[in-house]
């Protein structure tokens, strides 16, 4: 141990950032006998879980060289390990919602209720603890245009992130362009479609901004086809659902289809009102 003695006190240089109130340095510690829980034990085992090596060699030593530690400083390194455990999923999941294709802005918290806009704050509550995903259904926002569509359907998508799913948030032609540029390499197209089938949700905006015609038609059936047994798919579409069929393609067998996939297992919401645009655009008055 007399190495451990002039060895640099890697502990309380850790802990010097934390206010220590003197009345606790000789105060309750955390027992090491294996009869009691072992707090420090504990949390050393996370720290190794967590990959902190340095943190972890660190109090492995020092519970080496005494039989117990002050307890106030079992609390101080378990802050430090929460607060970088906290990072740590704030990281991984500005990373997922990167990837989705959605803004980090665009919450729930963010939504605007004080417009007459019949938004159910009930409904979308529910919606937000994300069963439907869990139970493969879909979600179909329809509405007047700038009535914050969009924004509604990204805030469920990023809720979804939060909440761990794999989630990916397209504009509906960007998607098709995306399949049909894929369809030039090969295997490309056989590649993404089997990425789309595996997301636990796919959103896609600005459904029937663009009259599809029959290739299109077609690929976005065979998306849908390979996700409506047990994958959930979300919506945001100017039309309403009566106009879907021969209004966003030009086939409506094929319109049928996809909106028999779609409909019949998707919670609605119909958003309506004035556009907010032009009051969130920093013009008004």
């Amino acid at each position: 141990m007399s190495s451990f003695k002039n060895a640099p006190d890697i502990m309380g240089e850790a802990l010097g950032r934390f206010p220590i109130n003197p009345q606790f340095r000789s105060g309750k510690v955390v027992k090491m006998s294996p009869e009691s829980p072992n707090r420090a034990g504990l949390l050393l085992d996370k720290m190794k879980t967590m990959r902190l090596a340095g943190m972890a060699a660190a109090l492995e030593e020092q519970m080496a060289a005494s039989p117990e530690i002050p307890f106030q400083t079992v609390l101080h390194l378990e802050r430090m390990v929460a607060r970088e455990e906290a990072i740590r999923a704030q990281r991984r999941l500005a990373a997922r919602v990167k990837k989705a294709g959605l803004n980090l802005k665009t919450t729930l918290d963010g939504i605007d209720y004080s417009h007459p806009r019949d938004l159910d704050r009930g409904q979308i509550s529910r919606l937000a603890s994300c069963g439907w995903v869990v139970k493969g259904n879909n979600v179909i926002i329809t509405g007047t245009v700038g009535a914050g569509k969009t924004y509604l359907a990204g805030a469920l998508s990023h809720a979804a992130c939060v909440q761990g799913y794999k989630v990916l948030f397209r504009r509906l032609p960007d998607l098709l362009r995306e399949i049909d540029e894929a369809r030039a390499k090969r295997g490309g197209r056989e590649k993404l479609l089997d990425g789309l089938a595996k997301l636990d949700l796919l959103g896609l905006d600005d459904w029937g901004l663009e009259m599809l015609d029959p290739q299109q038609g077609m690929d976005l059936l065979e998306v849908v086809e390979m996700r409506y047994r047990s994958k959930s798919t979300l919506v945001a579409s100017c039309l309403p659902l009566e106009s879907w069929v021969g209004g966003v393609m030009d086939n409506r067998t094929i319109a049928a289809a996809v909106m028999d996939r779609l409909v019949h297992k998707a919670h609605h919401l119909c958003v309506r009102g004035n556009s907010l645009r032009g009051e969130y655009s920093g013009l008004a008055g």
